[in-house]
């Protein structure tokens, strides 16, 4: 069994200019990108999964992926925001169906893309790396050319995501 999560990885400008502030605030070393699946176990071949993505992948058409801005999770995460377009929704949407035919659950909450900064945060803590991020308004547009698959790797005691496949 192995762990993984599926996401939107960022064209490398902008992932560099996100990895920055994420280093700064001492964020998780997890590459920068949007969520698209939360972490799930998946029980069968990595290759199955692959198809399954690539199956849905299919019966969509490329899509723009756009946003400006900061926002935040109450007062414990900071992120970029992602605009929420009928097509990543679509997306989205069919994904998480196509993985519950498989056993993996949806999430019960509304599915809300960004781009996290600083995550766990204490309130000074908020605060403070609010007043950091002053000035700084992302505005960003790319298109999107696929899934990519983070999985869970343990080394010694330490767990990390590593990227996996990138469109």
């Amino acid at each position: 069994m192995q762990n993984f999560f599926l996401g939107i990885a960022l064209p490398e400008k902008l992932e560099a200019e996100v990895e920055e502030w994420r280093r700064r605030f001492r964020a998780p070393r997890t590459r920068p990108h949007i969520t698209l699946i939360p972490p799930f176990e998946w029980k069968h071949e990595y290759q199955s999964l692959l198809r399954i993505i690539e199956d849905v992948e299919s019966r969509h058409e490329l899509f723009l992926i756009s946003g400006e801005g900061l926002g935040n999770f109450g007062k414990a995460v900071l992120f970029v925001n992602v605009g929420l377009s009928s097509e990543l929704q679509s997306f989205q949407e069919d994904l998480a169906e196509t993985l519950a035919k498989y056993g993996i659950p949806r999430e019960k909450r509304p599915y809300h893309p960004h781009i996290t900064l600083a995550t766990r945060l204490r309130p000074r803590d908020f605060e403070e790396y609010l007043k950091q991020l002053n000035g700084f308004s992302p505005s960003y547009e790319f298109t999107f050319s696929g899934t990519a698959v983070f999985k869970l790797v343990t080394e010694g005691r330490i767990k990390r995501w590593e990227l996996q496949r990138k469109p």
